[in-house]
């Protein structure tokens, strides 16, 4: 087995709900493997901060990214709006001199009488186009559900981490907005089941598609909540956001597989939280301990989440004609007890090659010297774990301690546990 298949299994294990704490931005793209056991999935949904609302994000996420709904967008929309539906209906209007239409003389009688209208006018009913039908009416209700769903991501994760398969369903909803017949459509209140049957005999498949996905969206939204969530677990236990990248998909692993050592083997249990790794997120996973809690945060700065100095940007603030943005650790793990902070970052770097893993020793220096108001002098080590794919390990495990950064393979679980208890002073 290669090491990316691997990393894969590890992360989608059925006993873990790992999987949906990828990053919920551009690098990822829709996915299904072996369900999630549906009661560690429940209880990581009911232990995710803002919990309705990040459910209902991950959801909406989840769903949009599979390939249907762009297709639809995309392929069967642009065609079913220039032979949208339609029928005849006949309305009054006022014509004249010429005749035109099916003359009410009745009414003209009236209106010329009335002097409402012209001796040389007529009132009659004109042969119009309707496009209010119920088939219609479905495909408006989905176009502004997916228009709503895909407002409701961008406002929560922001337009540059907005996924492209997202942004190709907005577009192809616009263009709907746009189109002339379409937009006679009135939206309408609700999705009921005489316009999904409308829809499902009309005769081109483009209705019965529209049906299709209309009918699953209403199960993401239906107000009966013990529904809604069925559906969800039903969805998040076989589909999730998988990394596109061997890079990003080895930080994935670093990152459950951290959390399961402290889970396991440093016996910290279930985390009593989660955070979604979307922006503007706190922790992604929080543990409580007989003395505190131990808090995880996934590629966030050290600056903005414990306030602490960066010795680097001070410099480069110093000067003119040099800018810089501030470092940020692929994994930080931050032990507070009542009277102390033991702070540790773990460093993810998928390479085999002998002077990048070089490289990456004197740049987990580099973060101990930026960030050094983080380790108070005699402070507990290690300080940095790097973790490599495989090859590496400690010489002697059992000086672990004495090391400001120590090196570890991927599933060299002894080597990295030992590491993170002492480090962490757990």
């Amino acid at each position: 087995m290669i090491a990316r298949d691997q990393w894969h299994a590890f992360v989608t294990d059925p006993a873990r709900a790992g999987r949906h704490l990828s990053n919920l931005g551009t690098s990822v793209g829709h996915s299904t493997t072996a369900p999630v056991d549906p009661s560690v999935l429940e209880e990581f949904l009911r232990r995710l901060a803002n919990s309705e609302a990040s459910v209902e994000l991950i959801a909406s996420i989840v769903d949009l990214t599979s390939r249907e709904y762009v297709e639809f967008c995309t392929r069967h929309l642009p065609p079913l709006l220039d032979s949208l539906a339609n029928e005849k209906v006949g309305e009054l209007a006022v014509v004249g001199p010429m005749l035109r239409g099916n003359t009410r003389w009745d009414l003209t009688a009236v209106g010329r009488t009335s002097g409402r209208i012209l001796p040389t006018q007529f009132i009659t009913r004109l042969p119009q186009r309707s496009f209010v039908l119920p088939e219609n009416a479905l495909v408006r209700w989905l176009v502004d559900d997916l228009s709503r769903t895909v407002k409701f991501v961008e406002n929560s994760i922001g337009s540059k981490a907005l996924l492209p398969q997202l942004s190709i369903i907005r577009e192809g909803c616009e263009e709907a907005m746009r189109h002339q017949w379409f937009r006679e459509v009135p939206p309408p209140r609700s999705l009921d089941a005489s316009m999904r049957l409308a829809a499902q005999r009309q005769r081109l498949p483009a209705y019965r598609l529209a049906s299709g996905l209309a009918t699953r969206r209403l199960r993401y939204s239906s107000k009966d909540r013990t529904s809604r969530w069925r559906h969800i677990l039903e969805l998040l236990a076989v589909s999730w956001l998988a990394p596109v990248s061997d890079d990003d998909l080895f930080e994935l692993f670093a990152l459950v597989m951290v959390l399961d050592l402290l889970e396991n083997e440093l016996g910290l249990g279930s985390p009593t939280q989660y955070g979604l790794a979307a922006p503007g997120r706190n922790h992604i996973a929080l543990f409580d301990t007989a003395s505190g809690s131990v808090r995880v945060y996934f590629d966030q700065s050290p600056v903005s989440v414990l306030g602490c100095r960066s010795y680097q940007l001070e410099i480069i603030d110093a000067h003119d004609g040099v800018r810089g943005v501030g470092r940020r650790p692929d994994l930080m793990l931050v032990h507070e007890g009542p009277s102390s902070r033991h702070v540790m970052f773990v460093e993810v770097k998928k390479t085999a090659d002998g002077s990048y893993i070089s490289d990456s020793v004197y740049k987990a220096l580099g973060y101990i010297s930026d960030f050094r108001d983080l380790w108070a002098v005699g402070s507990k080590n290690p300080k940095i774990a790097v973790l490599f794919p495989e090859g590496i390990a400690p010489r002697d495990p059992s000086a672990i301690d004495s090391q400001e950064v120590v090196l570890s393979s991927a599933f060299d679980r002894t080597s990295l546990a030992s590491a993170l208890r002492s480090g962490l002073s757990l």
